[in-house]
This record gives C-alpha cells, sequence and structure tokens, in this order.
C-alpha cells in the first residue's frame, strides 16, 4: 500500500509541474524538420478527428516536408488488453483520459490515474527519431494477459488518388522487432527499444486493412518473420505480451519512429527514370 500512495504521489507531482509549465491541448512537436503533433490520448493528431479541423496533409507526422499519416484514411493508435478488458486509442478516442502536456519544444507528455495510472513520453530524440517511452502501472488486482499494440498507416507524401500503398517489410523480431514502410524512398521504420528479456515482441504488416487497429493477441501470433514484405495500403505495428501486471507494479517499454529520405544522387536516378518512361509512353502513344 505504501509503494502504492509513493507512486501516485510521484505521478501527481509531476502532472502538477507539467500543468504549472503549459496548458493541456494537441501538442506539435518540432526540430525543424521533424513534426509531430500529438493529442490529449497520446496518438498522433489525425485531420478527421482533431477538433482544429486541419486539412489533410497538415503535420500529424511529418519529416522533411512530407507527411506520413494525414493523407487517405488517418490512422494511429495504441490498443491495451488484459484478460477482462480491450480499449483502443483510435481516431480522436481517449480511453485512458489522458491529458497531453507540451514540455518544450520536443516533448510530450500524457498522464491518466485511476486504478490503472499510464505515462507516456513522446520525444524527439535525434534528428530523424521520435522515442516514445510507455509506463503501465497496475493500481487495482492483478490483470493477466496484459498485452499493448501501437501502430499506424503510412501514407507518406501519397496524393489523393495516389492508391496509397507503401512497400512494407519486417526487419526484426524479438528485441529486434521492426517493420519499415516505404515509398519513393521515403522510409518509416517502427522499431522496439525494449529489452525482449522481459517481453515477447512482434513487429507486424497487417495485410487485411490499413485502417484498423490492430489486435496485438493477433500480431504476436502471426509469426511474420524478418524479411516478410507486403507492398500495398498496409498499416505496420508492434506488439508487446506484458504477461501478468500484478498490483502495485509496472510494466516500461519503449519504441521509435526513425526516419530516413533518398540520398540526393538516388533522387536523381529516380527523376530520371521517371522522365525516361514518360519518354516511351509518348513514343507509344505516337505510334
Amino acid at each position: 500500500m505504501l509503494k502504492k500512495k509513493l507512486a501516485m504521489t510521484t505521478l501527481a507531482a509531476a502532472a502538477a509541474l507539467l500543468m504549472g509549465a503549459a496548458q493541456a491541448a494537441t501538442t506539435t512537436i518540432t526540430n525543424g524538420t521533424l513534426t509531430a503533433r500529438i493529442n490529449d490520448a497520446g496518438t498522433f493528431a489525425e485531420f478527421s478527428s482533431d477538433s482544429t479541423g486541419s486539412p489533410a496533409g497538415t503535420p500529424g507526422l511529418s519529416y522533411g516536408g512530407v507527411e506520413y499519416v494525414n493523407h487517405g484514411t488517418p490512422i494511429s493508435w495504441y490498443r491495451f488488453q488484459n484478460s477482462v478488458g480491450d480499449v483502443t486509442a483510435s481516431l480522436g478516442s481517449n480511453p485512458f483520459g489522458a491529458i497531453t502536456f507540451g514540455a518544450g519544444t520536443t516533448a510530450a507528455v500524457s498522464l491518466a490515474f485511476g486504478s490503472l495510472s499510464f505515462v507516456q513520453t513522446i520525444a524527439i530524440t535525434a534528428a530523424n527519431i521520435l522515442s516514445v517511452n510507455v509506463s503501465i502501472t497496475n493500481n487495482g488486482a492483478d490483470m493477466r494477459s496484459v498485452k499493448w499494440g501501437v501502430g499506424f498507416d503510412p501514407d507518406q507524401g501519397i496524393s489523393l488518388g495516389g492508391g496509397y500503398a507503401t512497400d512494407n517489410q519486417i526487419l526484426g523480431q524479438g528485441s529486434a522487432a521492426a517493420v519499415r514502410a516505404s515509398y519513393f524512398g521515403h522510409d518509416v521504420t517502427l522499431r522496439n527499444t525494449t529489452s525482449a528479456s522481459a517481453f515477447s515482441i512482434a513487429a507486424y504488416i497487417d495485410p487485411y486493412s490499413c485502417c484498423s487497429p490492430v489486435d496485438p493477441s493477433v500480431a504476436l501470433s502471426a509469426g511474420q518473420l524478418a524479411g516478410h514484405f507486403l507492398a500495398g495500403d498496409n498499416s505496420i505495428s508492434l506488439a508487446y505480451d506484458l504477461g501478468t501486471l500484478a498490483s502495485g507494479k509496472t510494466a516500461s517499454f519503449g519504441y521509435e519512429y526513425v526516419f530516413a529520405v533518398p540520398e540526393p544522387e538516388s533522387y536523381a536516378m529516380f527523376l530520371a527514370g521517371l522522365a525516361m518512361i514518360g519518354v516511351m509512353v509518348r513514343r507509344r502513344t505516337s505510334v
């Protein structure tokens, strides 16, 4: 009981500190090249559900001037599961009643209180890396079969009617769990940063849907091995099996979004290839 009270006191103190420094709201963090807009739930602020009414292409998650979320059907989510319930934060829903506060220009924190304490810290930790760290504290009875899933539909730079297909590949599993989505050299990799000693961790490409939150149980049991590849309008995600979360215990884990853009030489070759295709099409049309 004492440990539980100390944990809640620490969280309450952190919340008070943040409340004194900033107002709760959709928060934008940026280094000028990488930009993320985080809503109160702690997911990326999609244009279709954001209270500010942002138009398509407005940054939810962007890098190098290319938007990765707010094209097509924008969706990002996290999903918390245990033996007695399943809650999903997606498209504006906020099941934990979390509040996001800006902490400077490069971090955001989401907190919620009750039988479950949820703390999520999102920060730009390198020029091309957005890092997320999550802590879940159980303040009630033991929870069994606890799982967590996180993911989004990558549509980087794809304009309306572009088909929204990306090249998606599993790069690793377990502690090396990572999945990459590419479109004309604009890459984003969602990868685990947690040791696999305490968790079972899986990277996953949804072969069925771009825009529905993935059940972490499905991702964990899918058996997609490193090298697994799908080209299409697919979501990418990570899933964590946290096992039993006993009363008073905390599960902590992390992941990050890593971005890459074409090298100037590669981009020039790509443009030259497009020009060549255009010439060939014109020749065939004129025959």
